[in-house]
């Protein structure tokens, strides 16, 4: 079992309810990206016995947006008109291949698995397809990043900061996960993300180490989140290991998670400071968008 939801977010400890993942929603573009979430989901759909159903998005924003556009005024309105279908059809032929890929794959593990190619707005039909599943796994960036700079990225920080179910956000690259590091500052978010760590680590069968960050000098202060965060460990028998940094959250994080020691992080999806991060940019949105290993985001 995997533990998903807090029926009463004033008191976790108490009121921690578990629910079995049965779905998986995997997005899927057809990028290098995408195989390395689609190697995590079939392996986290193994293990929780859950099964997949592969998301490919026509995007219309490919289809109305300024490069289309710049065609139409440089060709004229007729070959416009004339091409918009062709591309259409090239476009739905690309994300059938890449769901179809998943079904492929999951074949030969004996994973059930579904498929979706609706056409629409990406962060939208994402959002949508997500009400009927219980984990969203994303890879970091999408197609044409290296040409482009974007990462399936600045939509899956759009995904991110609207979706209401824990996404696994991954790098390029899969391997099973053995270590998981849990990141722990006090907050509601991260306290839920902390009982997600203990009960992963526990189906899995996976090491589990909690780390917390301080900027402040006062040895009192730095030791109280580390503390908070080992007695629940404790009255939840978990074997954990503490590691307490000093210094920038974002930068100690993946200082730690680039040393490789670690398989996946599980972070809550906001810290203390909701208000500042939704203004400025946050820890949440730096670490997923520079992790070199998968992000689990709990809310």
């Amino acid at each position: 079992m995997f533990t998903l939801v807090f029926e009463n977010d004033n008191n976790p400890e108490k009121s921690y309810s578990f629910h079995m993942i049965k779905t998986l929603l995997l997005c899927v573009d057809g990028s290098e990206y995408s195989e390395a979430a689609i190697g995590s989901a079939l392996w986290f759909s193994k293990r929780l016995k859950a099964q997949i159903i592969a998301l490919s998005v026509v995007d219309i924003s490919l289809l109305e947006g300024p490069l289309l556009s710049d065609l139409s005024g440089s060709a004229g309105v007729q070959p416009f008109q004339d091409l918009l279908p062709q591309m259409r059809d090239l476009y739905e032929k690309k994300a059938q291949a890449a769901v179809n890929e998943v079904v492929e794959a999951a074949k030969k593990e004996n994973i059930p698995c579904e498929t979706r190619v609706p056409t629409g707005l990406l962060v939208d039909s994402i959002l949508e397809h997500e009400r009927a599943v219980e984990l969203v796994i994303m890879g970091q960036r999408g197609e044409g990043f290296e040409a482009t700079g974007e990462w399936l990225g600045t939509n899956v920080e759009r995904v991110v900061r609207k979706s209401i179910k824990p996404c696994l956000i991954t790098p390029k690259g899969f391997r099973p996960v053995r270590s998981i590091l849990a990141a722990y500052d006090g907050s509601q978010h991260a306290n839920h993300a902390l009982y997600v760590a203990f009960e992963l680590a526990k189906t899995l069968k996976a090491a589990l180490t909690i780390m917390t960050v301080e900027n402040t000098s006062d040895e009192e202060e730095k030791s109280w989140a580390l503390k908070e965060a080992m007695d629940l460990a404790l009255k939840q028998g978990s074997q954990a290991k503490p590691l307490a940094l000093h210094g920038i959250p974002e930068e100690k994080i993946l200082e730690i998670t680039n040393e490789g020691q670690h398989d996946l992080l599980v972070l809550g999806a906001y810290g203390h400071t909701r208000l500042r991060e939704f203004v400025l940019g946050s820890v949440t949105n730096h670490v997923i968008r520079k992790s070199t290993i998968p992000v689990l985001l709990v809310r």
